[in-house]
């Protein structure tokens, strides 16, 4: 196996603060995006039309603040980890996924959530629901990932 998948090379690369930032960085963003998916998107539903503005605005104002620095240590973590293994494919897979949920976030959750700053919409609530998904498998199979491969 060490020959054929150079685990054993790769994991002796990846110190245990990089193991630990990385273990610590996914189960937070796993935890925070499953509040998010079951509990927090859908109460939007729920915000009366004349207090949605100040709901929605502060939701994205406060969620920044948690959510902003956990992706970047992720990002850098992942990206990190693949350098540094020589670009192994247990390490890019990681990376690949990290990317495809910046995209998500970016080029699908911020535009939804750019329309409910106009006011309350459940059409786009519903998008944001629905989409959201996406970003929530991400997570939970990088955090399975990552975890599998750090009780090695």
């Amino acid at each position: 196996m060490e020959i054929l998948f150079g685990f054993k090379k790769t994991m002796l690369q990846i110190s245990t603060i990089e193991w630990l930032g990385h273990l610590v960085s996914s189960w937070a963003l796993f935890g925070l995006i499953w509040t998010v998916q079951l509990s927090h998107y859908p109460t939007f539903r729920y915000i009366g039309e004349a207090d949605f503005p100040a709901f929605h605005q502060h939701h994205t104002s406060s969620i920044v603040i948690i959510v902003l620095p956990l992706m970047l240590l992720e990002l850098g973590i992942v990206g990190w980890q693949a350098y540094q293994s020589g670009w192994n494919w247990m390490w890019v897979i990681p990376l690949c996924i990290v990317l495809g949920i910046w995209a998500s976030t970016f080029f699908v959750q911020i535009p939804l959530h750019g329309k409910l700053e106009m006011g309350k919409d459940l059409q786009v609530i519903e998008q944001l629901v629905k989409t959201n998904w996406v970003r929530t498998v991400l997570w939970s199979v990088k955090a399975g990932w990552v975890s599998y491969f750090f009780s090695w």
